[in-house]
């Protein structure tokens, strides 16, 4: 009799449970079943769980016994995938058909690019066009973000900075850019009126003034710029630049060489880091677009980059120009400016070791600047024998390389863009509540960096691109290349 009414009890329990979640079913537009999840809340993986999204947002992260609480008429599986936040490229120039040069991304599992150059395209582009069709959903892309004219002494002055910015306001740009480098005067201007009107300031080192001046930016870009910086004036003491007319190229490499002596010192270089650590600013390193240079200037390396299969997707002119030895302007102008150069004080390395030594540099600083708690940027300034969307993996690459661990250089990629942004609380991380803006990787990334580059769909804007959709995207791209 016990055992009946036991059996009578259980059956009661289970039918009210039943209709309890009858009751709480709700409609979801998505859900992303069996999926391991790296939500970059912290290095972790949350194995085989169900990923809800409604409205564009993530409604739900259920295990498998809650995720039939939703429903849905479009199921994708998971089953032995990683699903982790859409990537960031936070400095992209856009130097192909817009179509071609977002569907690479995409395909990359790139959601958020930043294009640093209004002016890509000769003027025959309308970037704010481009913005407004991705965010309105008529064209297909990452996120399009787009910075004001580059900012240099030939279009803007002491007379015309007011109006220049007030541009940047009524335009709706997302950020100012410094490129050149200005008069202390006309640089605080710049600074103070962009401070004043709410806009970003992102750019290029001040690299006559103390490096103090240059992290009175929010953003710097390159992490090169170190290599043309000092803590103190001296270096644009010693390159007179602004002193004679038209600067003197001599005067600048001897002080860059001085400079870079002075970064091999272990004590110097820590002060160098200490301090851009304690301004607060973000920095983009853009090492990839660096790294670029001793390949260039190396013969083999040179030559061996016609067998790249990635070229296939840059537009033929691109293609044989960065691979043509007369017309690739790193090989035509740098290697015999510098040959010269370092002949004429007496270093007889070659040019190639010298950017080699140079890379090595930037690698040790990247990583030092990570260790003193700068908030770093992942950013690819594609250009030349770079691939969009490539380009960044290769960038979080030379993360790991410098000693950062895969999910430290993640977190470069995804947290960071969108607390420089000022967006964290919607975007950066796989939680409830966030945009469903989202990549499903054949292999766990937290694990090895290269796994983050086996994108099999990505979701952004609403719109889910299954690997086969992103497939013939890469096919379509490699045919306008060919032709272009």
């Amino acid at each position: 009799m016990r055992k009946i009414l036991g059996l009578l009890g259980l059956f009661f329990l289970t039918v009210t449970s039943s209709d309890v979640y009858a009751a709480e079913i709700q409609k979801a537009d998505f859900i992303f079943d069996h999926v391991n999840v790296v939500p970059m809340t912290r290095e972790t993986v949350l194995s085989d769980r169900s990923v809800i999204v409604r409205d564009g947002k993530i409604v739900g992260i259920t295990d498998i016994h809650t995720s039939a609480l939703y429903t849905s008429a479009k199921h994708i599986d998971g089953r032995g995938r990683y699903l982790m936040p859409g990537l960031s490229d936070m400095h992209v120039h856009l130097r192909m058909p817009p179509q071609d040069f977002f569907d690479l991304n995409l395909a990359q599992g790139v959601t958020t690019i930043f294009n640093m150059g209004i002016a890509d395209g000769g003027g025959k582009i309308d970037h704010l066009a481009l913005r407004a069709g991705i965010a309105a959903g008529t064209m297909d892309g990452p996120r399009y973000l787009v910075s004001g004219p580059q900012l240099d002494s030939s279009n803007v002055s002491m007379s015309t900075v007011d109006q220049v910015l007030q541009e940047h306001v009524e335009r709706g740009y997302d950020a100012v850019k410094i490129h050149g480098d200005l008069s202390p005067e006309l640089y605080d201007a710049i600074i103070s009126g962009a401070r004043a009107r709410g806009l970003r300031i992102r750019g290029h080192g001040q690299h006559m003034m103390p490096l103090a001046q240059t992290l009175r930016m929010d953003s710097v870009e390159h992490v090169e710029e170190l290599l043309y910086i000092s803590q103190d004036a001296a270096l644009g003491e010693e390159a007179k630049f602004g002193v004679e007319a038209d600067g003197n190229i001599d005067n600048f490499l001897t002080a860059y060489y001085h400079n870079i002596s002075r970064l091999q010192d272990h004590a110097y270089r820590a002060g160098v880091v200490t301090q851009i650590a304690q301004s607060g600013v973000y920095w983009d390193p853009t090492m990839v677009i660096y790294s670029m240079i001793p390949i260039y200037v190396s013969d083999d390396r040179f030559h061996a980059l016609a067998s790249d299969s990635r070229l296939q997707y840059l537009p033929d002119s691109i293609r044989r120009e960065s691979l043509d030895n007369d017309k690739n302007e790193y090989r035509a102008g740098l290697v015999p400016v510098f040959s010269k150069f370092l002949l004429s004080i007496g270093d007889h390395t070659t040019v190639e070791h010298h950017f080699d030594q140079n890379m090595d540099m930037l690698l040790t600083l990247t990583r030092e600047l990570h260790d003193a708690g700068v908030p770093l940027l992942i950013g690819s300034d594609v250009f030349g024998a770079l691939v969009p969307g490539y380009a960044q993996h290769q960038e979080m690459e030379l993360f790991v390389k410098a000693g950062l661990t895969p999910y430290e250089t993640l977190q470069a990629a995804t947290v960071n863009g969108a607390k420089y942004l000022g967006e964290f609380g919607q975007a950066g991380t796989i939680e409830v509540g966030k945009r469903a803006d989202f990549i499903l990787l054949g292999g766990n990334p937290l694990v090895d960096i290269r796994n983050a580059a086996d994108v099999r769909g990505v979701f952004t804007h609403g719109k889910w691109h299954s690997e086969e959709d992103l497939a013939m995207r890469l096919s379509r791209v490699a045919n306008d290349a060919a032709n272009n």
